[in-house]
């Protein structure tokens, strides 16, 4: 090409650029981050109706949080098979086009999911507090009107970008647009307003079990479950550095980092969400494994000492039959152990019923 634009019309042509994609880690994380938080959820969910019979208003939130990540993971992957992560200039219009819509309804989409995910875990500290600590709870009442308040405003804000709001990414119908910037201070300003919240929800447990009676092990249980919610805090940091790139024109690859915290970011806060009830959840597969294991050990046991018994040298040995009435039905039908003797000790006779271990030397009667 020697035009100075184009095809697609949206950015100078640049001879030196070369046509590869950085859009794979996105894909890559999306599909693992799909896959695990439909196992944390689906399984905190499946708990919760086994174990109580219903569900509480925290797990509705996180069903919601589940619903639009997944939604927002399909999106990612859709974005990097149109292209995303490559540069905007090979890209056919078409293809530009609904990458950028596509973009706009991740923004909405990570907006709804962390509100969501931020909601339930109110509700669930709620339940964990419940007729413990008057003050925290007004405090949590507190931070969910501060959350919903501030979601609330971001997705007013991303709605009134351009009106009609379609021409967020159609350039060709009649309308207006805000600049990128009013874009960027704002998702940076509700980021500082979250990161503030995540900091609640990853320390709360400090304050909160300093009041009561636990075990050190306990207590560092509960506070490392909790505490991850730190990892959230610092993506959410680590992307407010990057939201400079939206300035850059070739978006397609410059917002690869963008994209990355913040799958990170929604995805890891609902499966922090979900470590209290998968630590219940991993716990009681451990205890029922380590029951299993403890009985097969108890009864290998059992069956090489009821088969320890010394054999008789002789290979003239006379096997004694017993009445199968008189003991009751093993398990197996044939005996894997010496086909000289009656494995006795594997069976429990009935009470009042003698029984007798007999070997008989023919060769010592014989001679006899």
């Amino acid at each position: 090409m020697a035009s100075n634009t184009t095809g697609n019309g949206f950015i100078a042509w640049n001879p030196d650029l070369e046509d590869h994609s950085k859009g794979k880690p996105v894909m890559v994380m999306a599909i693992l981050f799909t896959v695990l938080i439909i196992i944390s959820t689906v399984s905190r969910l499946l708990m919760k109706l086994k174990k109580n019979g219903g569900l509480a208003i925290a797990d509705y939130f996180i069903f919601i949080a589940l619903v639009f990540n997944i939604t927002a993971n399909i999106l990612e992957i859709q974005s990097v098979k149109l292209g995303f992560g490559r540069h905007l200039q090979f890209l056919e219009r078409p293809q530009v086009l609904d990458l950028k819509r596509l973009s706009q309804y991740n923004i909405l989409f990570a907006n709804i999911s962390l509100w969501a995910v931020k909601i339930s875990i109110c509700f669930f500290i709620l339940l964990f507090i419940k007729n413990i600590h008057d003050r925290t709870r007004y405090i949590i009442y507190t931070l969910i009107g501060i959350t919903t308040t501030a979601s609330f405003l971001q997705g007013v804000l991303w709605g009134t970008q351009a009106r009609p709001l379609q021409k967020l990414w159609n350039p060709d119908i009649p309308g207006d647009v805000s600049s990128v910037k009013t874009l960027v201070n704002s998702i940076i300003a509700f980021t500082a307003i979250n990161s503030l919240t995540d900091l609640f929800y990853a320390l709360w447990p400090v304050y909160l079990i300093g009041g009561l009676q636990l075990s050190l092990k306990k207590r560092l249980i509960v506070m490392a479950l909790t505490g991850s919610g730190l990892i959230v805090f610092a993506s959410s940091i680590v992307r407010a550095a990057f939201d400079n790139d939206f300035y850059n024109p070739d978006f397609t690859w410059a917002l690869d980092k963008v994209y990355l915290c913040t799958i990170i970011e929604r995805n890891l806060a609902e499966v922090i969400a979900d470590l209290p009830a998968s630590y219940a959840i991993i716990r009681g597969v451990s205890k029922k494994t380590k029951t299993l294991i403890s009985r097969t050990t108890r009864r290998t046991g059992q069956d090489s000492k009821a088969y320890d018994a010394p054999r008789p040298h002789s290979s003239n040995i006379v096997k004694v039959s017993v009445p199968r009435n008189v003991y009751r039905k093993s398990s197996k039908d044939e005996y894997q152990y010496y086909d000289d003797e009656v494995p006795l000790q594997t069976y429990s006779p009935p009470i009042n019923v003698i029984t007798m271990r007999t070997s008989i030397d023919v060769a010592a009667h014989a001679a006899d």
